[in-house]
């Protein structure tokens, strides 16, 4: 790999996170399904439990990087979190009720508040912000090609035995076993990169630059409306897709997350990362009406356009941030945004579910394609505050 920004670390983190989304994408498309379907939860019921999932992220991220930044330190704390992910979700082999997967889902989600900023500070650290993108979007691509993984097996398994509840929790049961390489590989793989903290005795999120609040505030608005993948896959049912087939479709959206990541990178690195996800928010925006349509195929379509928008909305996210953002500040600043994220996640969740239950599936899918619209061309028009090479610019 010589001339290339990808080193070992960068790769082995690719390999970790590779194998954490093989096991946690064998789980995620069933569960909005089991849910439903076997323990009889509401739309409502299911937002909540997202949305309780994306705040228990928001809850502990922030200060996850503080103290990250503050001990000078990243690997510890990347493999505690990933290890209490990958043993906590298999448990859902034996939830028996609503309030079961949501305590699995919400320590999955703790886990991973504790992981990703240290995680993300420790790529960045090994990044040229000339690469940030490209590095970013590799490790997107890895994340993305774990999920299609996980997800075939899941459908791979259904298709070969049945789709009963037992099978359900087999998959369940499973996922545990590409967990535990993800583990190996983090903890023999991957070496830490310390540094000298700056002495800190608060948590000082004054300190991070204006084009970063910039970038959360669109980010954050655009999560407000946003949906995730619990209500594309029940959509995708009411819209007539065959329950077998729904792990092949959101298969589809991992592969077109995969196949986009890099090339979303590579050009946001090129023609400037606001650019890229004005554009990402704008695929979005299609992608909901698809959706929104009703039909089979809408919905096969829906997931692909889904697909290449997670290929790029947290990705190049995390690219500005690593170009903006102080070096001994990197992981305060991850926690700061996925704090935020985790927070409008929250309440689309919970708006989407509400209306779902009382207005049907369209509308939360109508809302969200319009709001994406106009955050897509809002940020368009102030590329130039939060990239750093077009401020320089004349």
């Amino acid at each position: 790999m010589k001339g290339s920004p990808l080193n070992k670390n960068i790769v082995a983190l690719g390999a970790n996170s590779f194998f954490t989304d093989f096991s946690t994408e064998m789980i995620l498309p069933l569960l909005p399904i089991f849910l439903e379907r076997f323990l009889h939860a509401t739309k409502t019921q299911i937002g909540l439990i997202e949305g309780f999932a994306e705040l228990s992220v928001a809850l502990l991220i922030a200060l996850s990087g503080f103290y990250s930044d503050r001990i000078g330190r990243r690997k510890g704390i990347v493999v505690f979190g990933y290890g209490l992910s990958n043993l906590i979700k298999p448990l859902a082999f034996f939830a028996q009720s609503a309030t079961m997967i949501a305590t699995i889902r919400i320590g999955d989600r703790l886990a991973k508040g504790v992981r990703v900023a240290p995680r993300d500070a420790l790529i960045s650290a090994s990044t040229p912000n000339a690469s940030s993108g490209f590095v970013f979007g590799f490790h997107k691509m890895m994340d993305g090609a774990g999920a299609l993984a996980g997800s075939l097996a899941t459908f791979a398994l259904l298709w070969a035995l049945d789709e009963s509840e037992e099978t359900f929790r087999l998959i369940f049961a499973l996922s545990l076993i590409p967990g535990l390489i993800s583990m190996a590989i983090l903890i023999f793989l991957i070496t830490d990169a310390p540094f000298t903290p700056t002495p800190a005795k608060r948590f000082r999120p004054e300190a991070l630059p204006k084009p970063f609040y910039i970038l959360v505030l669109f980010q954050s608005l655009f999560s407000l409306f946003a949906m995730n993948y619990s209500f594309m896959i029940l959509k995708a049912g009411d819209n007539g897709v065959a329950l077998a087939m729904i792990p092949l479709a959101y298969a589809f959206y991992n592969l077109t997350q995969a196949f986009f990541a890099i090339p979303i990178g590579r050009l946001a690195d090129r023609f400037g990362k606001p650019m890229l996800l004005a554009f990402v928010y704008l695929a979005f925006a299609l992608g909901a009406v698809a959706m929104a349509s009703g039909s089979v195929w809408g919905a096969w379509i829906g997931f692909g356009i889904y697909g290449f928008f997670a290929g790029g909305f947290n990705a190049l996210a995390k690219a500005i941030i690593s170009d903006t953002a102080p070096a001994e500040l990197k992981a305060t600043a991850y926690g700061v945004y996925y704090t935020a994220v985790g927070i409008s996640t929250l309440g689309s969740l919970v708006m989407a579910g509400w209306l779902w239950d009382r207005f049907g599936s369209t509308t939360p899918f109508g809302m969200a394609g319009m709001a994406a619209s106009v955050l897509a061309v809002a940020l368009f028009g102030m590329r130039r505050r939060l990239d750093p090479i077009l401020r320089k610019q004349p």
